[in-house]
């Protein structure tokens, strides 16, 4: 860990919270941060820094943290404090609370007792979520505009993520058939996206079993963490990482459907969902795809499409 990282979180912390660092353990991260736990010798004595890679994001987390927490039925970290990138600190940082559990993200094998309550807790608090509806339409948190329409505000995303496709398809980034499937979509989306969505509903962005925390004993779900993309939207768009990480072994999506009614084109706009949302973040965080499973979602959503035609 480079040392400069280290001497600016201890100097962040010890100015929140006036007591002695006793340690400061990288414990992973993603596309856009690292996240470390910081140990100190005052209250809250554990806590979580992520140092962002992209200005803003800090502010972003911290805001969608605020509005899931009002409605979530699994415990969310509080946020302590932001800091924004300085001359003496060249950082942008998110403070929060630590909360205790094991990542849920690996685990295959429980009671079947613990699997179904597990997954039930879950689904329920993303029902918690999803039933929280804007009046004032589709939109990013704090917006000062919002569409009625989800089209208008979803569609523009996409001929952005179609744009960076191409640029990816012409650095050889994305093979051949990966891009002919997202042309395909896209020409297509009218078809797809023909249904209505008649509520804009708030949405975690990144709902998977990697953001789960579960009690010691796996007897039961213990926190929700990480939302990205947290906004106003059709739920249906936080579907698809259901099915990520270990998401089938608890049946997540089956739980939902099992709770919730789905749209009529829900399995090519799932699949839809899918290939554009990890288009997006691998061009954004300009991430080689040749070890991913996108070339399984293209395949995926080709499938869809054929159906779609037939």
């Amino acid at each position: 860990m480079e040392q400069q990282l280290i001497n600016n979180i201890s100097e962040l912390v010890k100015a929140e919270f006036h007591g002695a660092i006793g340690s400061i353990k990288d414990i992973g991260g993603g596309f856009y941060g690292k996240v470390f736990l910081v140990e100190i010798d005052a209250p809250p004595c554990r806590l979580v820094i992520k140092v962002y890679n992209r200005t803003g994001l800090n502010t972003r987390e911290q805001a969608q943290l605020t509005i899931l927490g009002k409605y979530s039925s699994l415990p969310m970290p509080r946020v302590y404090f932001v800091h924004h990138k300085s001359d003496t600190i060249p950082l942008d940082v998110l403070c929060m609370e630590y909360l205790e559990g094991i990542n849920a993200g690996e685990i295959y094998d429980m009671p079947d007792d613990n699997r179904k309550r597990i997954a039930d807790q879950i689904i329920d608090n993303l029902i918690a979520y999803h039933s929280v509806i804007h009046p004032e339409g589709f939109g990013e948190l704090n917006s000062d505009n919002y569409t009625k329409d989800w089209n208008e505000y979803y569609k523009p995303k996409v001929d952005l993520i179609f744009e960076k496709a191409t640029t990816m398809h012409k650095n050889r980034q994305l093979d051949d058939e990966v891009y002919k499937t997202v042309k395909s979509a896209y020409e297509n989306y009218g078809l797809i996206f023909g249904e209505k969505v008649e509520h804009a509903r708030l949405i975690h962005g990144d709902y998977n079993m990697w953001n789960v925390m579960l009690e010691q004993d796996q007897s039961a779900a213990a926190a929700v963490i990480d939302p990205f993309n947290c906004c106003w939207a059709d739920a249906e768009l936080d579907l698809f990482q259901l099915s990520n990480a270990n998401g089938k072994y608890f049946g997540l999506l089956d739980n939902y459907r099992s709770k919730i009614p789905l749209s009529r084109n829900f399995e090519i706009k799932t699949s839809f969902y899918e290939l554009f949302t990890e288009i997006m973040h691998f061009y954004d965080a300009n991430v080689d795809v040749s070890h991913s499973n996108i070339n399984e979602e293209a395949k995926q959503l080709s499938m869809q499409m054929k159906k779609l035609r037939e």
